[in-house]
């Protein structure tokens, strides 16, 4: 079977020439320049031990006391200190050059993809035109991810149900000690009384006994529960600041999905449109087999990362929808609206977004409210050197002098039961909580530390996003643009080959994957700092 014989001086060629250079696309398929994925979407959040308490364990619990009825209970708060939650990347897909073979025939159009005309709307490769793209209207913003986060994040919702638990500890630590009632008898002799076998008499006591906290440890008990609900709510604020820098990377990673999705189908469309003109004899000049071979088969590759974009944009769409409680059903149509690349704010100086770190960051505070905590312990320590006083109350007792044919006798009694602390005077406890609250005074400091190092890390890195950002759009992208105008009237008017103008676009898809790095790099590095501040600074 012979091949058809090629014009190719048609004007219309353009759009092949044009959609080509928009292989960068291919890379976008859920990858990023973040780090390898874990493959799961997101670490459950966790509280984490709970600074200056008393719970056991070094790796998890520094400063940890023995468990007291009072604290929360470990099984349900513990874990990691920070499980971050990150949201991983929806999935490294895409595919090298040497995985695509087989014979070059036309492809036959793709079902459901709309073919352009050549020429027509924006080029499909040009990556200012996806970054800057706004998404569809009806799309949702990171605004309102934010906002539905913390209404309806259904891990969110069970950590609050902690906060009610507080409260009911501290209702617990108040209760006061149940007061004992006593009933005896007394001299119920095995023979009866008598002149001569005298006893008794009889006597029956109703005794109350109410105990007395005369160290205050009621109180003391009571404030160790107040200062752990407080350290609770520091710490439900900081799983809040977590989760929305889940929300963060998650609602990027849609965008950078969607985008190449986008890019993808634009240039499959342009492909199949150009080829046909190409089959026509429609051209500067006529190719040879082989070059017709390489577009054939550019478009069998294009066509092979459609699925693997297809299934990043779901894996993108299920990681958000998981955070926001999304329905189930509509996942699928979950779209981000705004842009990838955003101005070009200035961040406040660095010694500035660390102060405002060390006031903001909730886990700080948490750490901060658990050295009072630790204090409290001190206390409560102190106040069980000394059990409680039981004072009794004997309102009746009555004597039988029956046997005596005397007259039956009542009276009533009072009297106090105290320890006498001699050797036993709780001292171990007291020690260990002393050292407990300096352990937890230099978990503070430590963590402090660390907020800075964070916000120093996270600012060097938005510095350097944004400088490589604004190189990349000084020396390449317009460079970049040039050559491939360069190389579309050359191969339009002949004096181009084949495949040097596909190895021309191949350097340009390189640059748009650069550009395409960078804005994604840029993007992030800001919303992380917002992350490391703990408050949202930069847009």
């Amino acid at each position: 079977m012979r091949r058809p014989t090629f014009d190719l001086r048609s004007a219309g060629l353009r759009g092949l020439l044009l959609a080509a250079c928009s292989l960068w696309a291919v890379s976008v398929c859920g990858q990023d320049s973040g780090s390898p994925s874990s493959g799961k979407l997101f670490e459950r959040p966790m509280l984490g031990p709970m600074p200056g308490s008393p719970e056991p364990g070094l790796p998890t619990s520094p400063g940890a006391l023995a468990p007291n009825p009072f604290s929360l209970d470990p099984g349900i708060i513990g874990g990691r200190r920070r499980g971050l939650g990150r949201v991983d990347r929806p999935g490294a897909r895409g595919f090298s050059r040497s995985n695509v073979q087989g014979p070059a025939t036309l492809p036959e159009p793709l079902p459901g993809v709309e073919q352009p005309e050549a020429g027509e709307g924006p080029p499909a490769g040009d990556v200012s035109e996806l970054v800057d793209d706004e998404g569809p209207a009806d799309g949702l913003t990171l605004d309102a991810a934010i906002e539905r986060l913390k209404s309806s994040n259904l891990d969110v919702l069970a950590i609050r149900y902690e906060l009610p638990q507080a409260q009911a500890e501290i209702l617990t630590a108040g209760l006061r000690n149940n007061p004992l009632v006593y009933v005896d008898s007394q001299f119920i002799p095995y023979d009866s009384y008598s002149s001569r076998r005298p006893g008794g008499p009889t006597q029956y006591d109703v005794n109350i006994t109410y105990p007395i906290d005369v160290s205050h440890k009621r109180k003391a008990r009571v404030a160790v529960a107040c200062a752990a609900k407080k350290v609770l709510e520091a710490q439900f604020q900081d799983i809040a600041r977590r989760q929305i820098g889940n929300v963060y990377r998650a609602f990027v990673d849609l965008q950078s999905a969607r985008i190449g999705l986008l890019a993808l189908e634009s240039l499959v469309g342009r492909q199949e449109v150009i080829l046909d003109k190409v089959r026509k004899g429609e051209g500067p000049k006529k190719p040879t087999l082989l070059e017709y071979d390489r577009l054939v088969l550019e478009l069998a590759k294009t066509r092979a990362g459609l699925s693997d974009a297809r299934d990043a944009l779901a894996d993108a769409q299920e990681a958000l929808a998981l955070l926001l409680a999304w329905p189930e059903d509509d996942v699928a149509k979950l779209q981000p609206r705004g842009r990838l690349r955003t101005p070009h704010p200035m961040p406040p100086p660095l010694e500035e977004a660390i102060r405002e770190a060390k006031a903001a960051r909730p886990d700080l505070a948490a750490a901060r409210l658990g050295i009072r905590r630790a204090d409290s312990e001190v206390r409560l320590a102190r106040a069980n050197r000394v059990d409680d006083v039981y004072f009794f109350y004997d309102p009746f007792s009555y004597q039988d002098n029956r046997p005596f044919q005397a007259l039956n006798a009542r009276s009533w009694g009072l009297g106090v039961t105290f320890p006498v602390p001699i050797f036993n005077r709780n001292q171990g406890n007291i020690a260990k909580a002393r050292v407990n609250l300096t352990q937890t005074q230099a978990e503070a400091s430590a963590l402090e530390r660390r907020v800075a190092a964070e916000v120093r890390q996270a600012y060097r890195e938005f510095v350097s996003a944004q400088q490589t950002l604004a190189l990349v759009e000084r020396s390449v992208v317009d460079q970049a643009r040039d050559a491939r105008e360069r190389a579309i009237a050359g191969f339009t008017s002949g004096e181009l080959e084949v495949g040097d103008y596909l190895d021309q676009l191949e350097d340009d898809a390189d640059s748009a994957r650069l550009y395409r790095d960078a804005v994604l790099r840029y993007r992030r590095s800001m919303l992380d700092l917002n992350t490391a501040v703990g408050s949202r600074i930069m847009p």
